[in-house]
This record gives structure tokens, C-alpha cells and sequence, in this order.
């Protein structure tokens, strides 16, 4: 990185941009339009400082399916910035159906049905990559309609080519390499494979730049699911880096492989967490020859955030034996402070904007207010909702702004399984420690292990609830349903053998092993604690719940099951439900790349083993039956699901038939009703 002349014709510049979150809270009446302002002020400062083009890391939407006021809202802004009349000073060099697909004859700006004056190139991140029926992506329709230019999709994770988008101006000749998001898992496998090949120019390799821009986990929150540095290519110049919301723009040099790495951050807050409190900025970059500067432009339109971490414990003028009234005035004096902090801090943030952005959040919008507050040591808490209403007309998000956590306890498990105290079991039933989370993934292993499915394989059937919960794919689970039958089929009928009513169950255990291997090879059913918020249930105590978009899914699985030829299941519902508000919770340990370790369980889960019946119809057509629960088995499965959201000391199983529900509020009670249980159980096998 050296000086470089902004005004020189040979001199490429490019407004740099990721994680734009296009419809985040866009139903709530005071944050809805956040995401939108901050995106048009984007393109205006592109305008404003007459960069060439545009270039955007990721996550353009929020939502894997964005409304349609949400589209509407993008459509209108890129059109508005970026038609017209104005002269487009870059060369496109390279095959545009290699670029962006065979459907493209030409980058948008030379196509001659469009009138392009400030091209816009981008990736998908996570939230926005392709799925469904037809592996499309939200960005396809933007593209499609001429306004980006969508570039750096994978068609196959396992042997992955990037061959990057050739641009010139003047003397400046730019490589510009894509890699939508990949789940990190395999992208990890397949570059540790050395599977990933990074096409460079045939001629005059070293007269160009070479960009890269991708939407990975940079921060490490496990040994395979992030991307180290040192994985990318040493040829390189310059990285952008998606994905990650903290803003660190200025460029970092990586002395291992010698090129610098640039990470925008966010435009717009989608946790409250310390890493979304940093100064929001976008990079104006220039490059000239070899040579780049990289220019740091603040963001006007960006709502103010504060957040501050109290330690009760440490307040001199509070005891564990302080009235909650006290601990409540306490934080509203505190709340206060961090107000008038946040009023400073948008004062000082338009000073250092565009003077020519005019300010679409107002002179004064209420801003984010975020207050940790750890209560260990004997305090008691109270409910942040009641205590929000204190600023309901001064903080944008008075539902949230006081956290309550505890210090991790370093007891033994047996006093973890028993309760320490009194006093510690009353503080849980208020306002519980930082919830852990379980995901569907898990779930899956623990009630659907490989002794409850003999053609299903637990990975291909947590993948698919994963695109149904949360890139909202309606065939996600038909299609897997489909083609474990289908696979398994094919599988058989190519063994020589033939098929023996003898063998039938064998051959098709093998068939559910060999695809178990690929599915686990291909990164199915791995947690990913940092992205699949969506994915994630709370946990209160040491009981699993499942929340109603989980819930949702595996009714939806078991219809399809209905309708499977030859199948006699019927759609009873063995899930329970639970509240998905603490997914912002859960998003600040995110976005300060702490993983979340859900809270493990003290008592094994039992499951009886169902019968099963094998059924040939021809040599084409394979079907297994699997007999159900009863109808009172059903009934109690549905029971469980109004007392699932309660703390309890163990996980939740099935209940037998005859066994009472244990109570959710008191020991006593539970263990009343435990002996009950057994008398109950003992009477119906006499």
C-alpha cells in the first residue's frame, strides 16, 4: 500500500460496502427503515465522490425470501443511484457468462437494453444465498432485472474454481475475485484439501490487482468453522472481508501471506452487542497500477448505540441485600448517563459525515441503549420489560435494554445437578442467566439417533429442517424425503445380487450408512453456534425445548411421511414449544465471537425402540412402515408441548402412557409425581 493519485485517470475507485441487512426489523415502527437509510446513504456517497463502482461483501438482504416492500425498497434505490446518463470508465475484459452465469451476454453497464452510470458488483453472504427450488437467490432478481452484477456463486463445494471478474481503466487492471458465502465447515475441508483453484490471468500475471471479496467467519469460534488467512491465495493484494459486523476498515497486513485484509463491518446493527457499538464506516478505495489507498468514510444515517456492563457486585452504594427498587434506580440513573452519551455521539457523528447527506434519522432519534448487568453474588433480578417502560419514548428498544447474566459457576456436577442453594434456585425462577441455546441439529441427534430410522439418515434430515427453518425453503424436507427413498433405490438395485426379502434390511443399512458418510463429509447436521441464529432454541435450566418454526418443521416432516407410497405414519406431533425472544441475546455473543455452549444435560433420555415391518411392493419401488404410538401417546405428546417452555432438572422425554406430567413449579410436587409415575406404570403392566 503506497500513495496513490485519487484524480489520475488511470486511478479505479471503488465504494466498498458489506452486510447491509436490506429489511432488518423492518416491521418495527421506530428501527423499520434503518437498514434503508443506511444503504441509500451508501450509494450517495458513491455518487458524491464519483466512484467507478460499487462493490458489496454479502448479506444484502436479511431474510433469505425478503418481502416485497423490502424488494421494492432496494429496487427503487438502485435505480434511482444507478441508471442514468453518466459514462461508466471501466473496461469489463472477461467472459460475462463465466462472471455471472450463462444467461449474461454482457455486465450490465455495456448491455445495450440498459443505461447503467454506476455499476454495482456484489456477492451473497449467508442470509441471502441461493436455495430452494432452483437454487436462486433474492440477488437473482435484481440481477436479472439489470441493476447488480452477481458474481463469485460455487457449484460444487467439494472442488471449487474462482476465476475472477477482469476490469480495466486505463493502466489499472483489476482481478477481481468472488466467493459467495459457503458454510464454513466445508469450505474449510475443501481448502485444507487444496481443492479451491484461483484462476489468475494468462498474460501479464503481475501487471494486475488482485481483489478478493468473501462472506466467511474470519473470528475462530471452533477448530473448522471459520476461515484461517493463511487458507487464501499469497498472489493477492487486497481481501474485503464480509461477514464479520465489527468494523475494522483500516487495512491489516498478514506477514504470513503478504497482502492486506480490509473489514467493513455492518451499515446497520442487528445485535446488541459491543462489536455493532463501533463507529459504522464504508472504505472509498483507490487503486492505481499496483498500488491502492484505502479512504474511511462515516456513516450519518446509522442509528447512535451505547452499551455499558455493570457488575452489581461492585457498586459500593448496593448489598445483595439492596430492595429491588434500589437496584432499579441505580440502573435508570445509569440508562440516563447513556442516553445523553448517545445524543454526543450522533452530534459528533453527523459533523464527521457528508455534509451533503442530509440526515433521514432526524436532529435527534432515539437511540440504541444496551446495559449488561451481571447479578452474581446473592442479587436478585427483575423483568427488563418492566423496567424498559421507563424509556419507552426514549430508546428504540425498551423491550431489551437490560441483560441479566451470572458469572459461569466453577461448581462440581454433583451440586449442579442438586442446586447449590435456596437463594440461587429463587434467582433463577426471575430473570434466568444468559440463556444456552440448542439447535435443531442436536435435537435431532438426541431423539432421532440411528435406532429410531432405518432408511433416514439424522445429518440429511437436520440439513433439510435447516433450509426450512431458515432460508424458509417450503420443499426443503420433500425433497430429502425424496431422495433418500430415490438414492437408497438406486443403490440396491445396482447390487448384482439382486434384491432378497432376506438381505432387504441389510442392503438398505449399508445404503443409509454410505449416505450418512457423505452427508457428514459435506458438513450436514454440524452446529454452526455463529450463523444458525435462526436455527437456535433457548434453554432455561436443563430442559431442551423447541420453538414453533422447529416445531412447524417436523409436523411438516411427518405429513410428508403420510403421503409417502406404501406408508402407514401418521403426523403426531412429539415436539414441544418455546419462545424465541432471546435471539439478540444470543446475537451478542455472536458478533464478539464468544460461541454459545448449550447447557449439557445430567440425565441420559430413554426412548423405547419402535417395531418395525418391511414391506416389498416390486423391484422398483422400496417402502418401509413403521408402527406408530397410540392415540394416548399422542395426547401426551401434545400435553408436553404447554410445559415445555418451564425450567426443570432434566431434558424432556416421551412420557409412557399412564404416566402424569411432573409439575413445572415445585420439587415436591415433581417428585410426587414421579412416584406416582411409577405406580401408575406398574399397575397398567400387571
Amino acid at each position: 500500500m503506497s500513495a496513490v493519485e485519487t484524480d489520475n485517470e488511470d486511478t479505479l475507485s471503488i465504494l466498498v460496502a458489506t452486510d447491509n441487512h436490506l429489511g432488518y426489523m423492518e416491521r418495527d415502527p421506530v428501527r423499520g427503515l434503518d437498514s434503508f437509510s443506511a444503504f441509500s446513504e451508501i450509494l450517495q456517497l458513491a455518487q458524491l465522490h464519483k466512484a467507478d463502482m460499487v462493490l458489496l461483501g454479502g448479506d444484502l438482504f436479511h431474510d433469505n425470501r425478503p418481502s416485497r416492500k423490502c424488494l421494492h425498497q432496494a429496487m427503487t434505490q438502485l435505480r434511482r443511484t444507478c441508471m442514468g446518463d453518466g459514462r461508466v470508465g471501466i473496461e469489463h475484459l472477461s467472459d460475462p457468462s463465466v462472471d455471472f452465469g450463462p444467461q449474461y451476454m454482457h455486465v450490465n453497464y455495456e448491455d445495450p437494453n440498459m443505461n447503467i452510470a454506476l455499476p454495482v458488483f456484489l456477492i451473497h453472504g449467508n442470509h441471502d444465498d441461493p436455495s430452494g427450488d432452483g437454487n436462486l437467490s433474492a440477488i437473482d432478481v435484481l440481477a436479472v432485472n439489470g441493476l447488480v452484477n452477481y458474481f463469485g456463486r460455487t457449484h460444487e463445494v467439494d472442488n471449487i474454481r474462482v476465476s475472477p471478474v477482469l476490469l480495466r481503466k486505463g493502466q489499472t487492471h483489476l482481478a477481481l475475485f468472488g466467493l459467495g458465502n459457503v458454510r464454513d465447515e466445508r469450505l474449510h475441508r475443501t481448502m485444507a484439501r487444496k481443492h479451491v483453484t484461483m484462476c489468475q490471468p494468462a498474460e501479464h500475471a503481475d501487471e494486475w490487482f488482485n481483489l478478493m471479496v468473501l462472506h466467511q467467519n474470519r473470528v475462530a469460534h471452533g477448530p473448522k468453522n471459520h476461515i484461517p488467512e493463511h487458507f487464501l491465495s499469497s498472489f493477492l493484494d487486497l481481501v474485503v472481508w464480509g461477514h464479520e459486523h465489527q468494523c475494522q476498515v483500516d487495512p491489516e497486513y498478514n506477514h504470513q501471506r503478504s497482502f492486506y485484509v480490509s473489514q467493513p463491518g455492518s451499515s446497520v446493527a442487528t445485535a446488541l452487542s459491543p462489536g455493532e457499538a463501533v463507529a459504522k464506516h464504508v472504505a472509498l478505495l483507490h487503486i492505481n497500477r499496483r498500488n491502492f489507498k484505502l479512504e474511511k468514510l462515516r456513516l450519518k444515517n446509522v442509528r447512535p448505540f451505547v452499551i455499558e456492563d455493570v457488575v452489581l457486585a461492585a457498586v459500593p452504594s448496593l448489598s445483595p441485600q439492596s430492595s429491588e427498587s434500589e437496584i432499579i434506580e441505580y440502573l435508570r440513573q445509569r440508562v440516563e448517563a447513556m442516553i445523553l452519551r448517545a445524543q454526543t455521539q450522533y452530534r459528533e457523528q453527523l459533523e464527521s459525515g457528508h455534509k451533503d447527506i442530509e440526515p433521514a434519522l432526524g436532529e435527534q432519534p432515539m437511540p440504541l441503549v444496551r446495559v449488561r448487568v451481571e447479578y452474581s453474588g446473592g442479587f436478585e433480578s427483575f423483568h427488563p420489560q418492566r423496567f424498559g417502560l421507563l424509556f419507552a419514548d426514549r430508546v428504540a428498544n425498551p423491550r431489551d435494554i437490560v441483560y441479566f447474566y451470572r458469572k459461569p459457576r466453577t461448581s462440581s456436577m454433583g451440586s449442579q445437578r442438586t442446586g447449590s442453594s435456596t437463594q440461587e434456585t429463587q434467582a433463577s425462577r426471575s430473570v434466568p442467566a444468559p440463556v444456552s441455546a440448542v439447535h435443531v441439529e442436536s435435537l435431532i441427534s438426541e431423539f432421532l439417533d440411528s435406532s429410531s430410522m432405518q432408511m433416514l439418515v439424522d445429518l440429511e434430515l437436520a440439513e433439510a429442517i435447516r433450509l426450512f427453518v431458515q432460508k424458509g425453503d417450503s420443499d426443503a424436507i420433500a425433497h430429502s424425503l425424496k431422495s433418500a427413498v430415490s438414492d437408497t433405490q438406486r443403490r440396491i438395485l445396482r447390487d448384482a445380487s439382486g434384491v432378497e426379502e432376506q438381505t432387504l434390511g441389510s442392503q438398505i443399512e449399508q445404503a443409509r450408512i454410505v449416505r450418512r458418510e457423505v452427508a457428514e463429509a459435506n458438513g450436514h447436521g454440524v452446529v454452526d453456534k455463529v450463523r444458525d441464529d435462526a436455527m437456535a432454541v433457548t434453554v432455561s435450566g436443563k430442559r431442551s425445548a423447541i420453538n414453533p418454526a422447529d416445531r412447524k418443521a417436523i409436523m411438516a416432516f411427518e405429513q410428508i411421511a403420510v403421503t409417502a407410497p406404501g406408508s402407514d405414519r401418521d403426523g403426531s406431533d412429539h415436539s414441544g414449544s418455546a419462545s424465541n425472544s432471546d435471539r439478540e441475546d444470543n446475537d451478542e455473543f455472536r458478533a464478539t465471537g464468544e460461541s454459545l455452549n448449550p447447557t449439557k444435560r445430567t440425565r441420559a433420555t430413554t426412548r423405547a425402540p419402535a417395531k418395525r415391518s418391511l414391506t416389498i411392493t416390486n423391484k422398483r419401488s422400496l417402502t418401509i412402515t413403521k408402527k406408530r404410538t397410540t392415540a394416548s401417546e399422542s395426547a401426551d405428546s401434545d400435553a408436553v408441548s404447554e410445559s415445555e417452555s418451564e425450567s426443570s432438572d432434566e431434558f424432556v422425554t416421551k412420557p409412557k402412557p399412564g404416566i402424569s406430567r411432573p409439575s413445572r413449579n415445585a420439587r415436591s410436587t415433581l417428585e410426587t409425581s414421579r412416584g406416582s409415575s411409577l405406580a401408575s406404570s406398574a399397575d397398567e403392566r400387571t
